[in-house]
Protein backbone atom coordinates (compact mmCIF):
# COMPACT_ATOMS: atom_id res chain seq x y z
CA UNK A 1 0.00 0.00 0.00
CA UNK A 2 1.58 2.92 -1.10
CA UNK A 3 1.97 5.68 1.68
CA UNK A 4 -0.33 9.03 1.68
CA UNK A 5 1.19 12.06 -0.06
CA UNK A 6 0.95 15.20 1.64
CA UNK A 7 2.81 18.46 0.63
CA UNK A 8 3.59 21.24 3.06
CA UNK A 9 4.34 24.73 2.25
CA UNK A 10 5.95 27.63 4.07
CA UNK A 11 4.04 30.46 3.73
CA UNK A 12 6.18 33.51 3.95
CA UNK A 13 8.74 33.85 1.41
CA UNK A 14 7.55 30.86 -0.25
CA UNK A 15 3.85 30.81 -0.93
CA UNK A 16 3.96 34.42 -0.76
CA UNK A 17 6.18 37.08 -2.09
CA UNK A 18 6.97 38.57 1.43
CA UNK A 19 6.37 38.00 5.19
CA UNK A 20 2.75 37.98 6.43
CA UNK A 21 3.53 39.78 9.47
CA UNK A 22 4.87 42.76 7.67
CA UNK A 23 2.20 42.62 5.53
CA UNK A 24 -0.29 43.12 8.31
CA UNK A 25 2.07 45.47 10.39
CA UNK A 26 1.30 47.61 7.29
CA UNK A 27 -2.24 48.02 7.94
CA UNK A 28 -2.37 47.90 11.89
CA UNK A 29 -1.30 51.04 12.58
CA UNK A 30 0.11 54.24 10.90
CA UNK A 31 1.91 57.68 10.55
CA UNK A 32 4.09 58.22 13.62
CA UNK A 33 2.65 55.36 15.87
CA UNK A 34 4.33 53.11 13.15
CA UNK A 35 7.55 55.22 13.28
CA UNK A 36 8.12 54.93 17.15
CA UNK A 37 6.91 51.20 16.60
CA UNK A 38 9.93 50.32 14.34
CA UNK A 39 12.56 52.75 16.53
CA UNK A 40 11.20 50.62 20.06
CA UNK A 41 11.60 47.14 18.07
CA UNK A 42 14.97 48.12 17.15
CA UNK A 43 16.61 47.48 20.83
CA UNK A 44 15.10 43.85 20.81
CA UNK A 45 16.38 43.08 16.92
CA UNK A 46 19.94 44.17 17.87
CA UNK A 47 19.36 42.06 20.96
CA UNK A 48 18.19 38.85 18.66
CA UNK A 49 21.20 39.58 16.31
CA UNK A 50 23.59 38.78 19.13
CA UNK A 51 21.51 36.23 20.57
CA UNK A 52 20.47 37.90 23.53
CA UNK A 53 17.13 37.92 22.47
CA UNK A 54 14.99 34.72 21.70
CA UNK A 55 12.98 34.52 18.37
CA UNK A 56 9.83 33.83 20.58
CA UNK A 57 10.51 36.75 22.34
CA UNK A 58 11.43 39.12 19.23
CA UNK A 59 8.12 37.98 17.43
CA UNK A 60 5.93 38.86 21.01
CA UNK A 61 6.92 41.92 21.33
CA UNK A 62 6.37 43.15 17.44
CA UNK A 63 3.16 41.99 17.68
CA UNK A 64 2.55 43.76 21.03
CA UNK A 65 4.45 47.35 19.16
CA UNK A 66 2.30 46.66 16.17
CA UNK A 67 -0.80 45.79 17.65
CA UNK A 68 -1.74 42.95 14.95
CA UNK A 69 -3.79 40.98 17.21
CA UNK A 70 -6.64 44.20 16.14
CA UNK A 71 -6.25 42.31 12.86
CA UNK A 72 -8.68 40.67 13.97
CA UNK A 73 -11.59 43.03 13.45
CA UNK A 74 -13.55 42.08 10.47
CA UNK A 75 -12.86 44.92 7.63
CA UNK A 76 -8.83 44.42 8.96
CA UNK A 77 -8.86 40.90 8.40
CA UNK A 78 -11.23 41.11 4.77
CA UNK A 79 -8.21 43.39 3.76
CA UNK A 80 -5.11 41.38 5.03
CA UNK A 81 -6.91 38.92 2.96
CA UNK A 82 -6.90 40.40 -0.17
CA UNK A 83 -3.02 41.56 0.09
CA UNK A 84 -2.21 37.80 1.09
CA UNK A 85 -3.90 36.63 -1.74
CA UNK A 86 -2.17 39.49 -4.05
CA UNK A 87 0.82 38.37 -3.12
CA UNK A 88 0.54 34.74 -3.73
CA UNK A 89 3.40 33.62 -5.61
CA UNK A 90 2.09 32.49 -9.14
CA UNK A 91 4.46 29.00 -9.39
CA UNK A 92 3.92 28.53 -5.63
CA UNK A 93 0.05 28.75 -6.20
CA UNK A 94 -0.03 26.63 -9.65
CA UNK A 95 1.98 23.74 -7.52
CA UNK A 96 -0.25 24.03 -4.71
CA UNK A 97 -3.50 23.68 -7.19
CA UNK A 98 -1.36 20.73 -8.77
CA UNK A 99 -1.08 18.68 -5.57
CA UNK A 100 -4.56 19.51 -5.09
CA UNK A 101 -5.40 18.29 -8.11
CA UNK A 102 -4.15 14.92 -7.59
CA UNK A 103 -5.81 14.24 -4.35
CA UNK A 104 -2.77 15.17 -2.15
CA UNK A 105 -3.19 16.24 1.19
CA UNK A 106 -1.52 20.02 1.58
CA UNK A 107 -0.81 21.86 4.27
CA UNK A 108 0.20 25.00 4.78
CA UNK A 109 3.27 25.26 7.81
CA UNK A 110 4.64 28.85 8.80
CA UNK A 111 6.10 30.16 12.20
CA UNK A 112 3.59 33.57 11.57
CA UNK A 113 0.38 33.56 13.77
CA UNK A 114 -2.63 31.47 12.71
CA UNK A 115 -4.57 34.81 13.11
CA UNK A 116 -2.87 36.21 10.23
CA UNK A 117 -3.33 32.81 8.11
CA UNK A 118 -6.62 31.08 8.88
CA UNK A 119 -8.25 32.90 6.69
CA UNK A 120 -5.78 32.29 3.59
CA UNK A 121 -6.03 28.61 4.46
CA UNK A 122 -9.62 28.40 4.49
CA UNK A 123 -9.70 30.43 1.33
CA UNK A 124 -7.22 27.69 -0.50
CA UNK A 125 -9.08 25.15 1.24
CA UNK A 126 -5.51 23.22 2.81
CA UNK A 127 -4.70 22.71 6.27
CA UNK A 128 -2.89 25.11 8.41
CA UNK A 129 0.12 24.72 11.27
CA UNK A 130 1.68 27.89 12.53
CA UNK A 131 2.54 29.75 15.80
CA UNK A 132 -0.21 29.73 18.10
CA UNK A 133 -1.20 32.61 20.12
CA UNK A 134 -3.05 32.93 23.80
CA UNK A 135 -6.14 33.68 23.77
CA UNK A 136 -9.70 33.27 21.42
CA UNK A 137 -11.09 34.90 18.30
CA UNK A 138 -11.63 38.75 19.37
CA UNK A 139 -9.87 38.34 22.35
CA UNK A 140 -6.07 37.36 21.20
CA UNK A 141 -3.07 38.37 23.18
CA UNK A 142 0.61 39.21 21.82
CA UNK A 143 1.98 35.91 24.10
CA UNK A 144 2.79 33.21 21.93
CA UNK A 145 1.21 29.38 23.15
CA UNK A 146 4.20 27.31 22.72
CA UNK A 147 7.03 28.16 20.69
CA UNK A 148 7.55 29.63 17.75
CA UNK A 149 6.96 27.18 14.45
CA UNK A 150 10.28 27.41 12.96
CA UNK A 151 13.08 24.89 12.29
CA UNK A 152 12.25 21.49 14.51
CA UNK A 153 9.56 22.74 15.88
CA UNK A 154 7.94 22.44 12.52
CA UNK A 155 8.58 18.67 12.07
CA UNK A 156 7.64 18.34 15.40
CA UNK A 157 4.43 20.12 15.09
CA UNK A 158 3.40 18.67 11.51
CA UNK A 159 4.12 14.97 13.03
CA UNK A 160 1.61 15.92 16.03
CA UNK A 161 -0.92 17.03 13.49
CA UNK A 162 -0.51 14.20 10.70
CA UNK A 163 1.25 11.45 12.47
CA UNK A 164 4.85 9.54 12.20
CA UNK A 165 6.06 10.56 8.57
CA UNK A 166 6.91 6.82 8.33
CA UNK A 167 3.60 6.53 7.16
CA UNK A 168 3.50 9.12 4.53
CA UNK A 169 5.51 10.74 1.97
CA UNK A 170 6.04 13.82 2.13
CA UNK A 171 6.85 16.81 -0.29
CA UNK A 172 8.27 20.18 1.78
CA UNK A 173 8.43 23.51 -0.37
CA UNK A 174 10.66 25.60 1.79
CA UNK A 175 13.23 28.79 0.84
CA UNK A 176 14.84 29.91 4.37
CA UNK A 177 16.81 28.54 7.49
CA UNK A 178 13.61 28.32 9.54
CA UNK A 179 12.80 25.47 7.02
CA UNK A 180 15.58 23.35 6.84
CA UNK A 181 14.36 20.80 9.26
CA UNK A 182 11.37 20.43 7.51
CA UNK A 183 13.12 19.96 3.79
CA UNK A 184 16.02 17.15 5.48
CA UNK A 185 12.58 14.94 6.95
CA UNK A 186 10.87 15.54 3.82
CA UNK A 187 10.95 12.49 1.06
CA UNK A 188 11.06 15.25 -1.58
CA UNK A 189 12.53 18.66 -0.66
CA UNK A 190 12.41 21.55 -2.58
CA UNK A 191 14.46 24.46 -1.45
CA UNK A 192 13.04 27.25 -3.58
CA UNK A 193 11.93 25.47 -6.54
CA UNK A 194 8.36 24.61 -7.53
CA UNK A 195 9.52 21.82 -10.28
CA UNK A 196 9.15 17.80 -9.68
CA UNK A 197 13.18 17.25 -9.62
CA UNK A 198 13.56 17.81 -5.57
CA UNK A 199 16.17 20.17 -4.31
CA UNK A 200 17.69 19.76 -0.95
CA UNK A 201 18.71 22.58 1.40
CA UNK A 202 22.24 24.15 0.78
CA UNK A 203 24.89 22.73 3.17
CA UNK A 204 26.31 26.10 3.14
CA UNK A 205 25.00 29.94 1.85
CA UNK A 206 27.68 32.74 0.31
CA UNK A 207 25.11 35.48 1.04
CA UNK A 208 26.46 35.04 4.98
CA UNK A 209 29.56 36.86 3.23
CA UNK A 210 28.39 39.33 1.93
CA UNK A 211 27.86 41.83 5.29
CA UNK A 212 31.74 41.01 5.91
CA UNK A 213 32.97 42.16 2.42
CA UNK A 214 30.67 45.11 2.76
CA UNK A 215 32.05 46.08 6.17
CA UNK A 216 35.71 44.89 4.55
CA UNK A 217 35.05 47.37 1.34
CA UNK A 218 33.74 50.21 3.56
CA UNK A 219 36.86 50.08 5.98
CA UNK A 220 39.42 49.70 2.94
CA UNK A 221 37.48 52.44 1.32
CA UNK A 222 38.24 54.53 4.30
CA UNK A 223 41.66 53.42 5.10
CA UNK A 224 42.78 53.82 1.32
CA UNK A 225 41.49 57.54 1.05
CA UNK A 226 42.48 58.83 4.59
CA UNK A 227 46.42 56.84 3.48
CA UNK A 228 46.68 58.13 -0.15
CA UNK A 229 43.50 59.94 -1.05
CA UNK A 230 43.16 60.16 -4.78
CA UNK A 231 46.43 58.44 -5.50
CA UNK A 232 45.79 54.90 -3.74
CA UNK A 233 44.70 53.94 -7.74
CA UNK A 234 48.22 55.07 -9.19
CA UNK A 235 50.06 53.14 -6.54
CA UNK A 236 48.51 49.84 -7.48
CA UNK A 237 49.16 50.43 -10.77
CA UNK A 238 53.13 51.09 -9.49
CA UNK A 239 53.11 47.81 -7.34
CA UNK A 240 51.74 45.53 -9.69
CA UNK A 241 54.90 43.48 -10.15
CA UNK A 242 55.42 43.16 -6.49
CA UNK A 243 51.35 42.47 -5.91
CA UNK A 244 51.83 39.31 -8.46
CA UNK A 245 55.19 37.87 -7.14
CA UNK A 246 53.27 38.30 -3.06
CA UNK A 247 50.38 36.23 -4.90
CA UNK A 248 52.51 33.33 -6.15
CA UNK A 249 54.20 33.29 -2.80
CA UNK A 250 51.08 32.96 -0.81
CA UNK A 251 49.78 30.47 -3.58
CA UNK A 252 52.88 28.68 -2.22
CA UNK A 253 52.08 28.72 1.34
CA UNK A 254 48.66 27.10 0.16
CA UNK A 255 50.48 24.23 -1.38
CA UNK A 256 52.06 23.78 2.08
CA UNK A 257 49.03 24.32 4.07
CA UNK A 258 47.15 21.74 2.25
CA UNK A 259 50.51 18.81 1.93
CA UNK A 260 50.48 19.67 5.94
CA UNK A 261 46.39 18.68 5.68
CA UNK A 262 46.89 15.69 3.94
CA UNK A 263 49.60 14.47 6.76
CA UNK A 264 47.33 15.03 9.59
CA UNK A 265 43.94 13.34 7.26
CA UNK A 266 47.07 10.32 6.69
CA UNK A 267 47.59 9.79 10.77
CA UNK A 268 44.14 9.19 11.15
CA UNK A 269 43.93 6.76 8.29
CA UNK A 270 41.22 8.76 6.23
CA UNK A 271 42.83 9.65 3.32
CA UNK A 272 40.76 10.76 0.31
CA UNK A 273 41.19 11.33 -3.51
CA UNK A 274 43.79 14.51 -4.41
CA UNK A 275 41.18 16.48 -6.39
CA UNK A 276 38.25 16.51 -4.76
CA UNK A 277 39.79 16.60 -1.00
CA UNK A 278 41.89 19.82 -2.97
CA UNK A 279 38.54 21.42 -3.58
CA UNK A 280 36.98 21.05 -0.45
CA UNK A 281 40.29 22.26 1.34
CA UNK A 282 40.41 25.32 0.01
CA UNK A 283 36.34 25.62 -0.49
CA UNK A 284 36.66 26.02 3.36
CA UNK A 285 38.51 28.96 2.83
CA UNK A 286 35.37 30.85 1.82
CA UNK A 287 34.02 30.81 5.21
CA UNK A 288 37.83 31.53 6.53
CA UNK A 289 36.50 35.41 7.08
CA UNK A 290 34.09 34.35 10.11
CA UNK A 291 35.18 34.82 13.69
CA UNK A 292 37.99 32.36 14.73
CA UNK A 293 37.72 31.53 11.38
CA UNK A 294 35.14 28.89 12.81
CA UNK A 295 33.05 28.18 9.31
CA UNK A 296 36.13 26.36 7.85
CA UNK A 297 34.60 23.44 9.66
CA UNK A 298 32.46 23.17 6.82
CA UNK A 299 35.22 21.18 5.49
CA UNK A 300 34.44 18.82 7.97
CA UNK A 301 30.99 18.10 6.33
CA UNK A 302 31.93 18.50 2.98
CA UNK A 303 34.51 15.37 3.42
CA UNK A 304 31.71 13.33 5.11
CA UNK A 305 29.48 14.03 2.27
CA UNK A 306 31.45 13.48 -0.36
CA UNK A 307 33.96 10.50 0.89
CA UNK A 308 33.07 9.23 3.97
CA UNK A 309 35.37 10.70 6.28
CA UNK A 310 33.74 10.60 9.80
CA UNK A 311 33.40 14.18 11.27
CA UNK A 312 35.01 13.48 14.21
CA UNK A 313 37.67 12.34 12.35
CA UNK A 314 38.30 15.66 10.49
CA UNK A 315 37.39 18.03 13.00
CA UNK A 316 40.33 16.88 15.20
CA UNK A 317 42.80 17.34 12.59
CA UNK A 318 41.22 20.82 11.85
CA UNK A 319 41.71 21.23 15.51
CA UNK A 320 45.57 20.49 15.49
CA UNK A 321 45.97 22.37 11.83
CA UNK A 322 44.32 25.10 14.09
CA UNK A 323 47.07 24.16 17.18
CA UNK A 324 49.73 23.98 14.79
CA UNK A 325 49.02 27.17 13.22
CA UNK A 326 49.02 29.05 16.87
CA UNK A 327 52.57 27.13 17.37
CA UNK A 328 53.98 28.28 13.82
CA UNK A 329 53.23 32.00 14.49
CA UNK A 330 54.54 31.82 18.58
CA UNK A 331 57.64 30.67 16.75
CA UNK A 332 57.99 32.97 14.64
CA UNK A 333 57.37 35.47 17.13
CA UNK A 334 59.86 34.03 19.32
CA UNK A 335 62.49 34.07 16.37
CA UNK A 336 61.75 37.38 14.96
CA UNK A 337 60.67 40.07 18.03
CA UNK A 338 64.53 39.36 19.64
CA UNK A 339 66.38 40.00 16.26
CA UNK A 340 64.27 42.85 16.18
CA UNK A 341 65.37 44.29 19.00
CA UNK A 342 69.13 43.28 19.08
CA UNK A 343 68.88 40.28 21.59
CA UNK A 344 71.62 37.76 21.65
CA UNK A 345 70.21 35.12 23.26
CA UNK A 346 67.26 34.18 20.85
CA UNK A 347 68.93 30.50 20.30
CA UNK A 348 67.32 29.36 23.21
CA UNK A 349 63.85 30.40 22.48
CA UNK A 350 63.56 27.06 20.46
CA UNK A 351 64.35 25.23 23.00
CA UNK A 352 61.92 26.91 25.27
CA UNK A 353 59.30 26.30 22.34
CA UNK A 354 59.90 22.58 22.39
CA UNK A 355 59.32 21.95 25.67
CA UNK A 356 56.26 23.90 25.71
CA UNK A 357 55.24 21.87 22.62
CA UNK A 358 55.66 18.41 24.52
CA UNK A 359 53.64 19.84 27.96
CA UNK A 360 50.72 20.67 25.75
CA UNK A 361 51.00 17.86 24.07
CA UNK A 362 51.19 15.82 27.58
CA UNK A 363 47.42 17.96 28.77
CA UNK A 364 45.49 17.35 26.00
CA UNK A 365 46.29 13.61 26.07
CA UNK A 366 45.25 13.59 30.15
CA UNK A 367 42.03 15.53 29.72
CA UNK A 368 40.31 13.99 27.17
CA UNK A 369 36.92 14.91 28.26
CA UNK A 370 37.95 18.32 27.15
CA UNK A 371 38.87 16.99 23.70
CA UNK A 372 35.47 15.68 23.24
CA UNK A 373 33.66 18.47 24.76
CA UNK A 374 35.99 20.91 22.31
CA UNK A 375 34.60 18.25 19.55
CA UNK A 376 31.23 18.56 20.29
CA UNK A 377 31.52 22.39 20.34
CA UNK A 378 32.55 22.27 16.94
CA UNK A 379 29.82 19.73 15.66
CA UNK A 380 27.35 22.88 16.66
CA UNK A 381 28.91 24.91 13.74
CA UNK A 382 27.86 22.15 11.36
CA UNK A 383 24.64 22.45 9.50
CA UNK A 384 23.51 19.63 11.52
CA UNK A 385 24.63 17.63 14.39
CA UNK A 386 26.48 14.30 13.84
CA UNK A 387 27.40 12.49 17.08
CA UNK A 388 30.89 11.64 17.74
CA UNK A 389 32.27 7.61 19.37
CA UNK A 390 34.21 8.51 22.54
CA UNK A 391 36.53 5.54 21.67
CA UNK A 392 37.26 6.99 17.88
CA UNK A 393 38.04 10.48 19.09
CA UNK A 394 40.60 9.28 21.78
CA UNK A 395 42.35 7.28 19.20
CA UNK A 396 42.53 9.43 16.53
CA UNK A 397 43.87 12.43 19.19
CA UNK A 398 46.56 10.04 19.79
CA UNK A 399 47.82 9.71 16.49
CA UNK A 400 47.19 13.48 15.72
CA UNK A 401 49.55 14.33 18.95
CA UNK A 402 52.80 12.52 17.77
CA UNK A 403 55.44 14.60 18.70
CA UNK A 404 57.25 14.48 15.00
CA UNK A 405 54.06 15.11 13.67
CA UNK A 406 53.45 18.02 15.93
CA UNK A 407 56.29 19.68 14.66
CA UNK A 408 56.29 18.90 11.28
CA UNK A 409 53.10 20.49 11.28
CA UNK A 410 54.39 23.62 12.84
CA UNK A 411 57.37 24.18 10.59
CA UNK A 412 55.15 23.80 7.87
CA UNK A 413 52.38 26.12 9.29
CA UNK A 414 55.83 28.67 9.79
CA UNK A 415 57.11 28.20 5.86
CA UNK A 416 53.32 29.34 5.15
CA UNK A 417 53.32 32.13 7.54
CA UNK A 418 56.83 33.27 6.70
CA UNK A 419 56.08 32.98 3.00
CA UNK A 420 52.92 35.69 3.35
CA UNK A 421 55.07 38.19 5.75
CA UNK A 422 57.99 37.61 2.79
CA UNK A 423 55.23 38.76 0.48
CA UNK A 424 54.26 42.25 2.81
CA UNK A 425 58.27 42.70 2.80
CA UNK A 426 58.14 42.45 -1.25
CA UNK A 427 55.11 45.11 -1.35
CA UNK A 428 57.23 47.41 1.28
CA UNK A 429 60.06 47.46 -0.77
CA UNK A 430 58.00 48.43 -4.15
CA UNK A 431 57.11 51.46 -1.69
CA UNK A 432 61.33 52.62 -1.41
CA UNK A 433 63.17 53.89 1.34
CA UNK A 434 61.53 51.42 3.54
CA UNK A 435 64.00 49.57 5.96
CA UNK A 436 61.54 47.48 7.60
CA UNK A 437 63.37 43.86 7.39
CA UNK A 438 62.07 40.64 6.01
CA UNK A 439 61.79 39.66 9.90
CA UNK A 440 60.15 42.66 11.64
CA UNK A 441 57.52 42.41 8.45
CA UNK A 442 56.81 38.79 9.26
CA UNK A 443 56.43 40.14 12.77
CA UNK A 444 54.13 42.56 11.84
CA UNK A 445 52.35 40.65 9.52
CA UNK A 446 51.59 37.54 12.04
CA UNK A 447 51.35 39.18 15.12
CA UNK A 448 48.55 40.80 13.96
CA UNK A 449 47.00 38.55 12.30
CA UNK A 450 46.69 36.55 16.05
CA UNK A 451 45.45 39.55 17.52
CA UNK A 452 42.62 39.80 14.74
CA UNK A 453 41.85 35.61 15.59
CA UNK A 454 41.77 36.40 19.46
CA UNK A 455 39.02 39.32 18.75
CA UNK A 456 36.98 36.73 17.21
CA UNK A 457 35.89 39.08 14.70
CA UNK A 458 35.12 37.64 11.17
CA UNK A 459 38.49 37.22 9.72
CA UNK A 460 40.22 40.03 12.65
CA UNK A 461 37.88 42.51 10.65
CA UNK A 462 39.72 45.97 11.96
CA UNK A 463 42.15 44.99 14.99
CA UNK A 464 44.36 43.31 12.09
CA UNK A 465 44.55 46.20 10.42
CA UNK A 466 45.38 48.38 12.95
CA UNK A 467 47.55 46.06 14.25
CA UNK A 468 49.72 45.55 11.29
CA UNK A 469 50.09 49.38 10.55
CA UNK A 470 50.91 49.91 14.47
CA UNK A 471 53.28 47.28 14.51
CA UNK A 472 55.06 48.52 11.19
CA UNK A 473 54.71 52.04 12.91
CA UNK A 474 57.01 50.92 15.65
CA UNK A 475 59.47 49.61 13.50
CA UNK A 476 59.76 53.66 11.41
CA UNK A 477 57.48 53.34 8.76
CA UNK A 478 55.55 56.46 7.97
CA UNK A 479 51.48 55.91 8.30
CA UNK A 480 51.00 57.07 4.56
CA UNK A 481 52.69 53.73 3.79
CA UNK A 482 51.84 51.70 6.38
CA UNK A 483 48.47 51.71 5.81
CA UNK A 484 48.18 51.14 2.26
CA UNK A 485 50.67 48.31 2.13
CA UNK A 486 48.39 46.83 4.94
CA UNK A 487 45.63 46.87 2.65
CA UNK A 488 47.02 44.85 0.10
CA UNK A 489 48.26 42.40 2.21
CA UNK A 490 44.94 41.88 3.74
CA UNK A 491 43.33 41.61 0.35
CA UNK A 492 46.20 39.55 -1.01
CA UNK A 493 46.00 36.55 1.64
CA UNK A 494 41.88 37.33 3.70
CA UNK A 495 40.36 38.29 0.76
CA UNK A 496 42.28 36.34 -1.93
CA UNK A 497 41.69 33.01 0.11
CA UNK A 498 38.13 33.81 0.05
CA UNK A 499 38.16 34.15 -3.31
CA UNK A 500 39.21 31.19 -4.04
CA UNK A 501 37.46 29.27 -1.97
CA UNK A 502 34.44 30.72 -3.15
CA UNK A 503 35.44 29.36 -6.73
CA UNK A 504 36.49 26.43 -5.29
CA UNK A 505 32.73 25.92 -3.48
CA UNK A 506 31.27 26.13 -7.09
CA UNK A 507 33.09 23.69 -8.98
CA UNK A 508 33.03 21.45 -5.88
CA UNK A 509 29.17 21.64 -6.73
CA UNK A 510 29.35 20.85 -10.38
CA UNK A 511 31.32 17.84 -9.14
Amino acid sequence: MLNKHVAVFDVDGTLLDGDSLLLAARHSIHGFEKFFAWLSLLPWFIGFQLKLVSADRLKEEFLYLFSVCQIVNHASERLLLENLISRLRPEAFDRLLWHQRQGHKVVLCSASPRILLQSLADWLGVDLVCTELIGSPGAWQPKLLGSNCKGEEKVRRLINHLGPFENLFIEAYGDSRGDRELLKAADRPHYRSFIDKPIEFPLFSLTKLLPVLGLALLLYGLMAIWSQGPHFLLLLRKLWPQVIAGLVLVLFGYAFRFYRWRLLLKAVNQPSPLAGEALIWMGSYAFTATPGKAGEALRALLLKEKFEVPISSSLLALMIERISDVFAVLLLLLINLPLLNGWQFWIVLPGAFLVFVVFLRWWLLNNPEKVYGLVRWMEQILPRKIASSGDDVFLSLKSLLQLKLMLLSTLIGSISWSLEGLSLWLLLQGFGGTEVSIGGATLAHTSAGLLGALTLMPGGLGSTEVGTVGLLGLQGLPIDIATPATLLIRMMTLWFATGLGVICLILNGRR
